[in-house]
């Protein structure tokens, strides 16, 4: 692990198999960085960016990797966490805690493995209740990559005969997203969205059953896995993996369980990040199918969610 400064921000760096992580030591806690072996940064790098906090200052946006509260309300979402995080290393992960924040009495903090694998890691999402009473919210994982590449949702991709006459999926949309937008390519086994820089927003969402969701750019492949909390209440009509995209970038979030987090208890959310280099020449709908049919590894990294 070193130091060094990124967005002018103090951070830290550390090397996690073949995957170089830069982490705020100054806000946060967030994960601003994301290289594979020493490449070119594939998140999205945002120091100007911001949403207004409601009444107080903005909540600065600065690309990377976030932890945010949901449902989606601005006087909790947007509260900022510019003040310096604590970093506690041990061998093979990173704790990145943050002060309990006075105005809504949560603490939020990220941990950071290493795995057996050198291109998989595993980041945990912890929201702390120091309050004296209940407080209802899902934790909510977002990370914002640069535009000029491919998200993937997955849908149909393998069809079952077998009671076909429940629905087996669903997708969500948010109300600026437009059905008809050119970014947006819709199919039985993706749905597939290309970012690029075009002013007006997009959000969609999926109750993903298989687990993952995926953004290919610059011949690399990043994919998320996160739990589907098929069983469990969840926000944004069951939701759990989203895509959001607008004209400076693009966002893969997935949400934990929605439940009432009892005072001095914690709720925690797992992500597994996966970096897979040049996983096909091209992408393509059926260069994609034909790597999650020959994938062994996906399998692994959802058995690390447990």
């Amino acid at each position: 692990m070193q130091e060094k400064e990124f967005l002018g921000l103090d951070c830290v760096e550390i090397r996690m198999g073949k995957i170089d992580l830069t982490i705020s030591k100054s806000i946060g806690p967030r994960i601003l960085s994301l290289r594979m072996n020493g490449s070119h940064n594939i998140f999205a790098e945002l120091p100007d960016q911001f949403l207004e906090y409601p009444g107080k200052g903005n909540y600065y946006l600065y690309g990377g990797h976030r932890l945010w509260i949901a449902p989606e309300i601005p006087s909790l979402t947007y509260i900022p966490d510019s003040h310096p995080v604590r970093i506690e290393a041990s061998s093979g992960s990173l704790d990145l805690i943050q002060k309990v924040d006075p105005i809504s009495g949560i603490q939020k903090t990220i941990k950071v493995r290493s795995t057996e694998f050198n291109n998989v890691i595993i980041v945990d999402h912890h929201i702390k209740n120091t309050n004296d009473r209940p407080f209802r919210c899902a934790p909510w994982a977002i990370t914002q990559l640069k535009l000029g590449g491919t998200a993937i949702l997955p849908q149909q991709i393998f069809r079952h005969e077998n009671n076909a006459l429940q629905p087996d999926r669903s997708v969500v949309l948010w109300p600026y997203t437009d059905i008809h937008d050119a970014r947006i390519d819709w199919s039985n086994r993706f749905l597939i969205v290309h970012a690029s820089p075009i002013e007006r927003a997009l959000k969609i969402g999926i109750a993903n059953s298989r687990q993952w969701l995926a953004y290919y750019i610059d011949d690399l492949l990043f994919i998320k896995y996160a739990n589907s909390y098929a069983s469990y209440e969840v926000s944004d009509h069951g939701a759990t993996s989203q895509c959001y995209c607008n004209s400076r970038f693009i966002e893969l979030e997935t949400l934990g369980h929605l439940k009432n987090i009892e005072p001095h208890a914690h709720v925690w959310h797992r992500e597994v990040w996966r970096v897979v280099e040049k996983p096909f020449k091209e992408f393509s709908s059926d260069a994609m199918l034909d790597f999650i049919r020959h994938d062994e590894m996906a399998d692994i990294c959802r058995m690390l969610l447990k």
